[in-house]
């Protein structure tokens, strides 16, 4: 058949559209056909989402949330029954993936939960999941560009050195490879030296070892705007993983503004106001709460001139509650009653009476914390994935994770899915290590001695002023235990090696020489600078760290991603366990109902009842010609423990015997009604 013009301007068009998209990174997948030998760009996770809907429209949903001042979408897919509705009954999880843009295999988690969850209906009959598979897709198209380099700024144009020009000064990449690496310099004055050892890497000269530095570390590139730094004000602006309000920092160069100062999490504090219904928040990224519960030890200032103690302060120690205290006074007495050796400082005292913002995870939520960590090893060790390997990161202050847990008094739990593994150290003897210890009863470490003990504080990088006598009578006096011990201690910095190597430094090295082939590492090479003159280029591979070669992604979201839906059992559920009517004579009647929370986590959480985000449960009667005698047409009940009940009564007149019903409604834990025969003592 021949082609006229029209023909052929359409086969162009059509040419032109496949083109484009696959330079975006984008091709239209098969139907159910995804895979994970690859990561997946923002484009083509844009894509497929929006294919995953319009072959499950009934069940699935695609929400445009915003778009980054890099023209892309922020987007959030919704799996669910109730997808066409603006209230939701159910109960919803809200799980969000990479907010930094730094952590590409967070994101194949995020599409192998959409997947699992498309495969299993059973898993969205009773609840709502929303799913953010990148929220900051400007940062995450790194990955997928050249030259390779590691930055969690949006592109928002900042001026980051406050001259008259944005964004001059980035990343060169000189030596052609298409990785960003760094350049070192010769020079006297140098602060850097490389390792004895290992000339792979850099470190900063310990003077009391005689150590001189030799160089000066810079990152590839050229001074653009010859102002006498290197790459200084790059393209970007902001990293919106840390542009969350809780902790948020004020005055930083990549933490924005004001918290949510930029569209993708503005558009995110939006969502979790329209969606009450959100029970559970999980972040896929650089954190675990799961292995490691939330941390502990922030400060926050506050008025020490005019403490206030609570009741039971005052009832357990007769300390008049009526007037205020300083910090002073209130130290004094603490000292009289900590054992002896046991150091009292100011946090601890403001922490145990719950002074200032709330800036430390509630006591009575690292219950469950605690608790489910415990379930999650176990997991983990089942599914064969309970290998040694470096502790997740810590939480960083501005996080979404913070911000879910303190703000909207959330249950929040974060998960990674990947670090270095361990370099197995040689064993010493009976080394007693934070493993051993989390094994040991109370008896048998007190038995070892203070010598023993305080080698161990040594070893582990414990600060000096912590004893072997202190701990020892903190255990005598029930303050401390081993597990607690072995806990404080895992999250301490690992000590380094005689030459100055550290823990997760040996762990990149080995991993690079044995899984990596060498390709974990640029080899340090001579060029010649047109600014500094002769340097070499160099170093680590940005994302070598915490990115998972690609043959290992699909068994790592396999056996890990699963632990999702455990999560997801524990949401709150409250349901009328009973309820009953008892007739008292003259048409009138005493109805009891039973409230419980058949789920494992509490509702609201502790920290949702301090900073009262949670909505209480509301409890109801209705019924033909009632009058409430006592009690109230609509009952605030609130928390509620896991698997606890609570009662509700009311003395009602009804003109004539029939039925009364009795409903309990909350924002996050589901519904329920019953109907009561008056006099009966039954329930429908």
């Amino acid at each position: 058949m021949k082609m006229n013009g029209k023909h052929v301007i359409v086969l162009l068009w059509i040419s032109v559209f496949f083109v484009f998209f696959s330079i975006n990174g984008w091709s239209a997948p098969q139907k159910d056909a995804l895979t994970f030998n690859t990561y997946h760009s923002p484009k083509y996770v844009e894509g497929l989402l929006k294919d995953i809907a319009a072959s499950h429209s009934g069940n699935a949903v695609v929400h445009k949330m915003a778009s980054t001042p890099g023209g892309n979408d922020v987007i959030i897919m919704e799996i669910g029954t109730e997808i066409g509705k603006k209230e939701k009954k159910m109960p919803a999880i809200w799980v969000v993936a990479n907010m930094e843009g730094t952590v590409p295999v967070s994101t194949e988690a995020a599409l192998y939960l959409i997947r699992s969850l498309i495969d299993q209906p059973d898993q969205w009959k009773s609840k709502t999941w929303y799913i953010l598979p990148i929220g900051n897709p400007d940062a995450a198209l790194h990955y997928f560009q050249k030259p390779l380099f590691m930055d969690a700024r949006n592109k928002r144009p900042y001026n980051d050195d406050m001259d008259d020009q944005v964004d001059e000064d980035g990343v060169d990449d000189l030596d052609g490879n298409g990785i960003i690496t760094m350049m070192r310099e010769k020079d006297p004055q140098g602060e850097w030296m490389a390792i004895p050892g290992n000339p792979l890497l850099m470190k900063r000269p310990d003077w009391s070892k005689g150590e001189k530095g030799e160089y000066k570390l810079y990152t590839e590139g050229l001074d653009n705007d010859n102002d006498g730094q290197y790459n200084e004000d790059g393209p970007g602006g902001v990293n919106t993983g840390i542009n969350f309000p809780h902790l948020f920092k004020y005055h930083t160069v990549i933490g924005g503004m004001w918290p949510g100062s930029e569209p993708e999490t503005f558009s995110l504090f939006k969502f979790a106001h329209e969606h009450p219904e959100i029970a559970m928040t999980i972040c896929f990224g650089k954190t675990n709460f799961c292995m490691t519960p939330p941390r502990g030890g922030r400060k926050e200032a506050v008025d020490m001139s005019k403490i206030k103690l609570p009741e039971w302060i005052g009832k357990i120690y007769g300390m008049d509650t009526t007037r205020t205290y300083t910090m002073e006074e209130i130290m004094d007495f603490a000292r009289t009653l900590a054992p002896t050796g046991f150091e009292i400082s100011e946090s601890m005292v403001a922490g145990m009476l719950g002074l200032g913002a709330a800036v430390n995870p509630q006591p009575e939520d690292l219950k469950f914390y605690n608790a489910i960590s415990e379930e999650y090893k176990e997991f983990l060790k089942k599914n064969k994935m309970d290998a040694k390997r470096l502790d997740s990161e810590q939480d960083e202050d501005g996080s979404f994770e913070l911000w879910s847990y303190y703000q909207l008094g959330l249950p929040s739990f974060t998960l990674d899915f990947w670090t270095l593994p361990q370099v197995e150290e040689e064993k010493k003897g009976d080394t007693l290590s934070p493993e051993k210890l989390e094994t040991m009863t109370n008896d048998e470490f007190l038995a070892l001695g203070e010598e023993k003990i305080d080698g161990f504080l040594k070893a582990s990088g414990a600060p000096g002023n912590i004893k072997a006598k202190m701990l020892m009578d903190m255990i005598k006096n029930g303050m401390m235990t081993t597990k607690k011990m072995a806990e404080m201690m895992k999250q301490m910095p690992k000590p380094k090696s005689p030459e100055g190597v550290k823990q997760e430094d040996k762990a990149l090295l080995s991993f690079n020489e044995k899984e990596l082939g060498g390709k974990g590492f640029i080899q340090w090479k001579s060029f010649n600078h047109p600014q500094l003159g002769e340097v070499e280029i160099g170093g680590e591979v940005p994302f070598v760290r915490n990115t998972p070669p690609v043959s290992m992604v699909e068994n790592l979201l396999k056996n890990q991603v699963p632990w999702v839906f455990e999560l997801a059992k524990k949401i709150p559920s409250i349901r009328i366990e009973k309820a009953e009517s008892t007739s008292l004579g003259s048409g009138i009647y005493k109805v009891k109902a039973w409230i419980e929370n058949n789920g494992f986590l509490p509702y609201p959480t502790a920290m949702g009842k301090r900073d009262q985000q949670i909505l209480p449960a509301i409890v109801t009667i209705e019924g033909k010609d009632l009058t409430i005698v006592e009690g109230k047409k609509r009952s605030m009940v609130s928390d509620f423990r896991g698997f606890s009940t609570r009662t509700v009564e009311w003395i009602v007149r009804t003109g004539q015997p029939g039925q009364l019903s009795v409903t309990v409604s909350t924002t996050s834990a589901g519904a329920d009604t019953k109907t009561v025969s008056q006099g009966k003592g039954g329930v429908k």
